[in-house]
């Protein structure tokens, strides 16, 4: 699947040191795209490091042909760990490291090593 992403909205956050991305991706006749494939078209499209984007939000209506969803790109991972919610940053890792770090969680073992920055 190809995926065609249209910037609707580029904001620059000077406070917070990220810039704010409103978007839409067009999927008629597909499925709603996977957030780690978004993720990698973003950083991509915006050349920026895979591991300082976030999505944030990714919203489908029923029966719609389009996503729109909201990412956020920091400066520093300092920034991302401070700024983003725990679930937030789990939900833009593959499926293993997810998993394993929910896991780690549950026993109360350390996990934040798992996380790429």
């Amino acid at each position: 699947m190809s995926i065609n992403i249209e910037v609707i909205e580029e904001k620059k956050n000077p406070l917070i040191d990220r810039v704010e991305l409103k978007f839409r991706i067009d999927h008629f006749g597909e499925s709603t795209p996977n957030r780690l494939e978004v993720k990698k078209k973003i950083a991509a499209m915006q050349g920026v490091e895979e591991k300082l984007t976030i999505i944030r939000k990714l919203d489908t209506h029923f029966g719609a042909f389009y996503t729109a969803g909201k990412a956020f790109i920091y400066e520093n991972s300092k920034d991302l760990k401070y700024f983003e919610p725990f679930h937030i940053q789990v939900r833009n890792l593959e499926k293993d490291k997810r998993t394993e770090i929910y896991q780690l969680k549950k026993r109360k073992e350390p996990y934040k090593h798992l996380f790429e920055y």
